[in-house]
This record gives structure tokens, sequence and C-alpha cells, in this order.
């Protein structure tokens, strides 16, 4: 892949960091802010008012304007935490030791080793080891594992690629991932509630001395697109939430689940929506509001499955 290629993929990413930067910018600068002021109720922009009827003067609305500030950038930097960790963090890798060896005839020398490349899933003969042959060099196929176009290589419980982030969604950054669009659908969804009255109030023709329309149309801008983000972040977070709480990966549930799934499906790695939590999450739901690994189990090559499945299928399916 060319400079130019590598170079346009993190145009997406561009655009995200932009329209993050900009509803942060306004919120701050033309809400946030304006509620800490040291005025009176009668110079307050209009971008306040529609929170002095719920709080007791002038006072009131710093003491809420703090909260939301503190409340606010604690998100905020976390969400930003868990996207530059999702964004820059390998996603997972094959390791060496699992590049396939070939005799002379080409036969493969190591693929009937379970010990060192142990795996569920088969081919669909229900005997051959999976090999990657578009890795190069050839590869063991880890269960879970899929080849991604773009980088060029196996990725450990690939999930997918994501364009607006530049990078695959895998074993090692499925968490941060997670968090990344928890964290921003929160912050979405608290900026359309927060800045709703001051929107109502714009759109009304409320008049008053202390807003330019500049500040109007910015605050109106963001609304709005704050909206469509919420709207969109809600249903993503939804389906992703779905797949963590039955161990589904996006190109599982996509190639072989579905919204119709077939009669004899089974998902043998469903071990129950608190382990299957846990198994993305980490094993102490303290920290799974973190953006760290402490406790996350595995090394992304084999994973525990359903025994009651196992017994009722003799080719894995998942």
């Amino acid at each position: 892949m060319g400079w130019a290629a590598r170079c346009g993929r993190w145009i997406p990413v561009v655009v995200v960091v932009s329209i993050i930067a900009w509803c942060y910018t306004i919120f701050t600068l033309d809400f946030l802010l304006p509620m800490l002021a040291e005025e009176d109720k009668e110079s307050l922009p209009v971008v306040t008012l529609g929170l002095l009827s719920s709080a007791d003067g002038v006072q009131m609305l710093r003491t809420l304007g703090l909260g939301y500030l503190i409340g606010f950038n604690g998100v905020f930097a976390l969400g930003t935490l868990s996207f530059l960790l999702t964004v820059f963090a390998d996603p997972g890798r094959v390791p060496e030791t699992w590049v396939v060896t070939y005799d002379a005839e080409g036969a493969d020398l190591m693929g009937a080793d379970p010990a060192r490349y142990p795996a569920v899933e088969k081919k669909l003969d229900g005997v051959s080891r999976r090999i990657c042959r578009k890795s190069q060099p050839n590869v063991y196929k880890p269960d879970r594992a899929h080849f991604c176009r773009v980088l060029g290589r196996c990725v450990l419980k690939m999930d997918h690629f994501c364009p607006w982030l530049n990078n695959c969604i895998g074993f090692y950054n499925h968490k941060f991932f997670v968090l990344l669009i928890s964290y921003m659908s929160t912050l979405a969804v608290f900026m359309v509630v927060v800045l709703w009255p001051s929107f109502a109030a714009i759109v009304s023709h409320a008049e008053h001395s202390g807003v330019s329309l500049q500040a109007e149309f910015r605050v109106c801008l963001t609304y709005l697109m704050t909206c469509l983000l919420a709207l969109a972040l809600l249903a993503f977070l939804g389906f992703h939430t779905y797949l963590l709480a039955r161990n589904y990966t996006t190109i599982e549930f996509l190639e072989k689940r579905g919204c119709n799934p077939p009669p004899e499906h089974v998902n043998s790695y469903d071990l129950g929506t608190c382990r299957n939590i846990a198994a993305v999450m980490g094993d102490n739901p303290l920290l799974w509001w973190l953006p760290v690994r402490w406790t996350v189990r595995g090394d992304g090559l084999a994973f525990p499955t359903n025994s009651a499945a196992l017994a009722l299928n003799n080719k894995v399916k998942y």
C-alpha cells in the first residue's frame, strides 16, 4: 500500500476528531463557562437561561455548572483515552511460532499438533486444521481470528475493521472500543438533554442582549449535530452490547447467525452473560469502566467453549 493510500486512511479519523473537538469547544465555551461567570441573572447569555427555571438563582446555576463541568470533562477524558487506545493499540497478531511449515512436497508438517496449535474450529471437512493462506507467510489460524485485508494480516478475535478509527477491532483493543462508544454515547445524550432548554429558547426567538447571533448559530448547530450523533451512537452501542452479552464478534454474528439464524445454529462461545462480558471487560467489575486490561484473561489464541454446545455438535458452530 502506497503512502498516499496510508495517509488517506487517516482522513475519517481526522473528521471524527474535528467533530469531537467542535462539540467539546462550543459546549464548554458557549454553555458551561457562562454558567460559572460572575454575572447577575439579567446579563447571563441565552444559552443558560433555560436552566434558571430549575435552579434557585445565579448561585445555584453556578453550582450546577461546576458539577456539569467536572462530570463532563471526567467522562470526556476517559472517552478520549479510550479513543487513543482503540486507534493505536495493536488488535492482536498471530505469533511467529504459528507460521506454517511445509515439507518438500508442500504438505503441512505441524498441522496435526493440537498441543502446540490449540483450536476448536476446523475446515469444512471437520478434521483439517485451518490455515490462513492470505497471510504471508501462511499461519495456522487461531479460533475466531480472521484476515484483515486493510492491515494485511490475520487479527486475533477480529470483530471488524473500523474506517473511522483506522484500525481493526480485535482481542487486544475490543474493550477500549466498547468503552469508547459507551462514553461518547453518554456525552452525546448528556449534551442533548442539557442543551435542549437553550436550543428551545433560541429557536423560539427569545430576546436577550447577552448573546450574539454567532453564539446562537454555534449552539444550534452543535445541538443538531449532537442529536444525530446520539442516535447513531446509541444504536451502535445497543448492537455491540448485545454482541458483548452473547459473546459474538460482528463477523461471527453476520457470517454464522444473522437476524434469522439457522435452526442448527449454536454459539459455542456463549458462557452466560456475566462470563461473556468478563471475557472482554475483565474479571473485576469495578474496572469495567476504566480503559485498562489488567484483569482480561487469555492471549487471543484459544477461548473457552460451551461444553453443552460441543456435546450437541460434532463440528463446532458458533
